[in-house]
This record gives C-alpha cells, sequence and structure tokens, in this order.
C-alpha cells in the first residue's frame, strides 16, 4: 500500500492556486513560524508572567493563535486531510501513547511535571508540525523560509562568537550573559535558549539553508556567501560541543554529496570522510580533554565523558525492572533514587546522581520502556522516508533541511536527552513539517 493510497478526505479537494493554498493556511504558517521564533529568541527568560500560577511566554501566547488557526482552516477545508503519511500516523500514536504515560505518572506520583513535559516537549511541537502540514508551498516561498532562517542562523552564530571571545557588549539578550539565570555552559556558544546543543542545531540547520541557497546564487553574491558560510562555521565550533560538530560535518558531508554533480559525489565523501578522521587523530586530546566551560576545568570535562558508560548501566538496570512501559514520562531523577544506594552495584552508580541521561534513546527506553522506544524509533524513521522520497520526487530546499535537521537531532542525540532540551523537539517537528508541505511531483508519484 503506497502512501497515497493512506490519503483521507472527509470534505472537497481544492485546487493549489497558490503558492500557499488560500490566506488563512498562510496567516497559519506565519503563526507557527512566529511561535518558533518567539520561543527560540524570546523565550522564558528573556520574558514572562504568571496567571494563575501558570508562567507565560511569548511563545506560548502566540501558540493559542497557532491552535485556533488550526481549528479555524480544518473547518474551513471540510476536515480535509491531504496525503497522510506513515509518519503522521506514528506522530499521532506515539504522543498519544506519551500522554497515556503522562497521565499515570501524575495520577500515581502527584506530579504534574510529567504532564507539563508532555505539553510542552511534545504536544506543542506535535501541532507546529501539523500547522506545517497543511501548507503546500511553492519554491519561492521556500526560498524566503530559507532565508529568514539562515539569518536568524548568522545572529547565532555571531553572538556565540561574542560569548566566546568576551564581548558582551555584542550579545543580546543580555541574559545570555547573566549567571544569575544559568551558570551551566558559560563559556560557549550557549545562545538564548542558555544551551549549545540546541544552538548548535540550529546553527547547523542554518547553515544547511545557506548551502542550498548558494546552489543556486548569482556569481555576484558568491563573495558575500562564503563570508556567511565562514560566520556559520565558526559559530557552529564556537559551541564547543563535540555532537554538535559531528552532526554539522555529517550534514556537510550529506549536503555536499546531493548538490554536487554526480561525479564529483564519490570524491567528495571520501575527501570528507578523510579530513574528519584526520583531524580527529591529530586532536584526539584536545578533543576529549578541552577546557570548554568557564566554571569547567579540563579535567572535569575528560570526567563528563567517562559518565556515558556509568549512565547506560543505570539506564539498563532501571529498564530491566520496567522493561515495556517505563517508569513514566518525566520519572527518570526520581525513580533513579532507588538505584542510586544499591550496594551490589558493579559500577560507581552515585557519580550518575547529579546527571540526566545522556543518550535520548536509552531515556525514552527507561521513561516509557520498549514501547515508547518503538514508537519513537518508527517515527524517525518514517519522518527519514517521507522527507526521502520527497527529495527524490526532485523538490529540493526544504526536503534537504528536513534530511539534515533529522540527521542533527539524532547525531546529538546519541551524546544528550535532546528531549529534555527546550525547543529541540519543536524544532525537529517544525522543519521536518515544512519539509513535507511541499508540493509531490504527481508524475515521480
Amino acid at each position: 500500500m503506497n502512501d497515497s493510497s493512506l490519503a483521507l478526505v472527509i470534505g472537497p479537494r481544492q485546487r493549489v492556486t497558490s503558492p500557499i493554498r488560500s490566506s488563512g493556511e498562510g496567516v497559519l504558517l506565519v503563526f507557527a513560524l512566529m511561535t518558533l521564533l518567539a520561543g527560540i529568541l524570546f523565550g522564558y527568560p528573556f520574558w514572562h508572567v504568571r496567571y494563575s500560577g501558570i508562567p507565560l511566554t511569548l511563545d506560548r501566547m502566540l501558540w493559542i493563535g497557532v491552535m485556533l488557526g488550526l481549528v479555524v482552516v480544518m473547518l474551513r477545508r471540510g476536515f480535509a486531510l491531504r496525503e497522510i503519511t506513515r509518519g503522521d500516523i506514528f506522530l499521532v500514536v506515539f504522543i498519544t501513547y506519551l500522554g497515556i504515560s503522562a497521565t499515570i505518572a501524575a495520577v500515581g506520583e502527584n506530579d504534574s511535571a510529567s504532564v507539563a513535559r508532555w505539553i510542552f516537549f511534545y504536544f506543542v511541537p506535535a501541532t507546529l508540525y501539523f500547522s506545517a502540514r497543511q501548507m503546500q508551498i511553492s519554491e519561492s516561498v521556500q526560498r524566503v523560509i530559507l532565508i529568514g532562517i539562515g539569518c536568524v542562523g548568522i545572529y547565532l552564530a555571531l553572538t556565540g562568537v561574542a560569548e566566546v571571545f568576551g564581548f558582551g557588549f555584542l550579545v543580546f539578550p543580555p541574559y545570555i550573559l547573566d549567571q544569575s539565570i544559568s551558570g551551566e555552559f558559560l563559556g560557549r556558544a550557549r545562545g538564548p535558549l542558555l544551551n549549545p546543543v540546541v544552538n548548535g542545531f540550529l546553527m547547523t540547520i542554518a547553515w544547511a539553508a545557506w548551502i542550498v541557497l548558494s546552489r543556486s546564487a548569482p556569481r555576484r553574491w558568491w563573495p558575500i556567501l562564503l563570508l556567511v558560510h565562514a560566520v556559520m562555521v565558526v559559530g557552529i565550533v564556537s559551541t564547543l560541543t563535540r555532537s554538535v560538530w559531528m552532526g554539522a560535518c555529517l550534514s556537510g558531508l550529506f549536503l555536499g554529496y546531493n548538490l554536487l554533480p554526480q561525479r564529483y559525489r564519490w570524491a567528495w565523501l571520501a575527501t570528507g570522510a578523510f579530513v574528519v578522521i584526520l583531524i580527529a587523530v591529530l586532536v584526539k586530546g584536545l578533543f576529549w580533554e578541552m577546557k570548554r566551560d568557564r566554571e569547567l576545568s579540563a579535567a572535569e570535562a575528560a570526567r563528563s565523558a567517562q559518565l556515558r558508560p556509568i549512565l547506560a548501566q543505570l539506564a539498563w538496570e532501571m529498564t530491566k525492572d520496567h522493561p515495556f512501559f517505563g517508569v513514566g514520562l518525566a520519572q527518570y531523577d526520581r525513580a533513579k533514587e532507588g538505584y542510586l544506594s544499591n550496594p551490589l552495584a558493579s559500577y560507581p552508580v552515585n557519580q550518575a546522581k547529579p546527571y540526566s541521561q545522556h543518550n535520548v534513546f536509552l531515556s525514552v527506553l527507561v521513561e516509557t520502556g520498549a514501547v515508547g522506544l518503538t514508537g519513537f524509533m518508527f517515527l524517525l524513521a518514517a519522518w527519514g522516508r517521507d522527507v526521502a522520497l520527497l527529495r527524490r520526487d526532485g523538490n529540493q530546499h526544504l526536503c534537504l533541511l528536513g534530511v539534515v535537521a533529522l540527521a542533527a537531532y539524532i547525531t546529538n542525540g546519541m551524546f544528550h536527552d535532546v528531549t529534555i532540551i527546550p525547543q529541540m523537539n519543536a524544532v525537529l517537528f517544525t522543519v521536518v513539517g515544512l519539509a513535507q508541505s511541499v508540493p509531490r511531483d504527481p508524475a515521480a508519484s
């Protein structure tokens, strides 16, 4: 059964007569992108108020508009859901399962943290995904979106360089350097989200946007674009985060392979792989023991890498006791306490006490069990397949960005629990949704 046979149409189908199907859908897309941008640049540390004990931020207020717009667009179109993909189905199933897990944990442990995690880290990103999926975006609109993403990346890169080199007067918003808000990762390019992993993830996607745009740029723009690429590379390096570097290298290899003429592709892969391996060998000691955070010594940085086997062993012990459904969404910190005082443990388990999981797949496994991990992996695989098929149909711009986002997300996820980093899921879900909003080539289908 192919994807087109899964299309469910409850109302009448509409022809595509404009770059975006209707003004209502255009407004919805703008609101979704504004919500994501506000969450990245003007989140909780920038501004918030409390209403009935609930912190309200700019992105959360804009998200209300996204939800209203999504409902209005669906009503106007007669609830027409075009080209339902396997990724859409797996996302709905996965989000529903996580909602059940969060509810059970909230009731059983009298802890609302699980519901909050589900809402802000999964449900809100899912609504942004489906808001983007409602569109059929023309090539010209795709280019506008790519330029917007690229400009955000330039801001993040320049701000990150200013953070690393201590040019505080160039850092905006100023709270980025405010140790009273967060002292973690100071000295790295942590950006407005105060985390170098998501900051590097965003810059990797933005760099990919500039690479895609550069392919069709006139020659007179080449000097400026070379400068832009240099800024993006320096910004990514300034995160001083190994997983970010690996994700950016993998993305660069992938984009070069797809955008270069066919006769140069294998030479590009071979040369790129050789250069990456050579650099890794030459700076091996620095790679693992470099001083990164202002308050963290090089020796402490090396010990942080040695914690990962301990955290993996702890995750395995917890999984053996809760194999199918896990300990509950957002319940890792509570559940691990029962394992930290185990006198029979064959590893220094107490060293894991102040840390979250350092692998997204182990984190999902521990909290949601084999059922949740299976759903998560099927979702990522389905998204990869859907975007790759669109790329093969000749729809390049946002599809390439979708593949880069998935690759960078998974690469960083091998070393961090990226599901608990603010805006990480929101960015991934939105970019993948945008990648699937490009019109399919009927002949290719």
